[in-house]
């Protein structure tokens, strides 16, 4: 064929609407096979907390209620998946504190940067058996709960309870936001001060002794970075009135550095998994970004209406969960440079959400029974 025909083969009239509908549809198709995409993982069980590991495996709690002395208890039963979706029990919520009248409740978990051990932060109430006749009671499995408090419990990725010594219930009364710092046997913790102010502290269970961190500092806001020993912090004080500051603690040599005054904060804060970048919300609908490497360059503002975020993998956009904490929600990629937004996941709701630390999953539960999936972002 010679090279006029050639051209006359593939010659054809082509209209602007023609080539304006080609162009929608090629641009459509990978977000449209995205967001049809079936999920890698789905867990069908009543999903209270997850977590996400260092190596992509999920930790995570199933609502089971049980009978026990006539009072009607939860006692969450302990799970963790493969990326794969090979399940396993790993706690049966029966037996972890099986001679005590205790009602507890996972809140959330933190894996150790080695991807052995974990801590269970639990909201627990005794729990009073109801007394006295049927007539006298309006329901008899009714139950009172006279002192509840929060605590964490203590474990390895195979579900064997890591003993705190000299407690003899093995829960670490009235601690919450607990990590493990690099070597995988210091536990760092958040108390509360009476206020909402938290204090930082540490404990070796093999010893059983807690001791607190940056005495006399008090923090409105926390992000862990337990692989490099340190965390960022929103600092604020409870006795000078001043600007809260944001610093970086070094949690192993407990060294406290000023990183950028910051005007106004009301919620939210979570730092990039670079550990480049760190964001909160200045106020109800703007997300302020802060360089920590260069911390005298201007903020970054975003206008998106506040909620709950974490950083993708290239420091470019946080992925977010809009409104109510514990309310559903869509997610949505919001651009922190560019100012774009886009909608994941077929713009679903969803309760609770998190991205593994390499960034390329994101696990979900769905609203009402709170079935949990895993999904690969691309």
């Amino acid at each position: 064929m010679s090279e006029r025909e050639r051209r006359g083969a593939i010659q054809f009239p082509v209209s602007s609407h023609f080539l304006f509908i080609l162009l929608v549809l090629t641009l459509c198709i990978p977000l449209l096979s995205y967001s049809q995409g079936k999920a890698l993982v789905r867990i069908d069980e009543d999903v209270q907390a997850f977590a996400i590991g260092p190596d992509n495996r999920i930790v995570y709690a199933v609502q089971h209620m049980r009978k026990f002395k006539k009072a009607r208890v939860e006692r969450d039963d302990l799970w963790i998946s493969s990326p794969e979706g090979k399940q396993k029990k790993i706690s049966d919520g029966e037996k972890i504190f099986a001679d005590m009248l205790l009602n507890y409740q996972v809140q959330s978990f933190a894996w150790s940067p080695d991807g052995h051990r974990i801590a269970v932060m639990m909201q627990t109430a005794e729990m009073v058996p109801p007394k006295g006749t049927r007539d006298q009671q309006l329901d008899e499995e009714e139950t009172q709960a006279p002192r509840g408090m929060v605590a964490v419990y203590l474990m390895d990725d195979e579900g064997h309870q890591i003993p705190i010594q000299g407690m003899k219930d093995g829960l670490l009364n009235d601690g919450y936001n607990a990590t493990w710092l690099a070597d995988g046997k210091t536990l760092v913790y958040v108390t509360k001060t009476g206020a909402d102010f938290n204090e930082l502290n540490t404990l070796l269970p093999s010893q059983g002794k807690s001791k607190p961190l940056f005495q006399g500092h008090t923090f409105a806001a926390l992000a862990w970075d337990t692989k490099n020993n340190q965390a960022f912090a929103i600092e604020e004080s409870t006795r000078v009135l001043t600007s809260p500051m944001l610093v970086r603690l070094n949690l192993a040599t407990e060294t406290r550095t000023p990183v950028a005054p910051v005007d106004e904060y009301v919620g939210g804060f979570a730092v990039s998994t670079s550990g480049k970048k760190a964001g909160y919300f200045r106020d109800g609908d703007t997300l302020e970004v802060r360089d920590l490497l260069n911390p005298t360059t201007p903020a970054v503002q975003v206008k998106v209406a506040i909620g709950v975020f974490q950083w993708g993998r290239d420091d470019r956009r946080v992925l977010l969960k809009r409104g109510d904490p514990l309310k559903s929600g869509n997610l949505t990629w919001v651009g922190v440079y560019d100012g774009r937004f886009e909608p994941v996941l077929h713009d679903l709701v969803f309760h609770d959400f998190e991205l593994s630390p390499n960034g390329e999953l994101v696990a979900v539960t769905e609203p009402g029974k709170r079935s949990l999936l895993l999904y690969g972002l691309h």
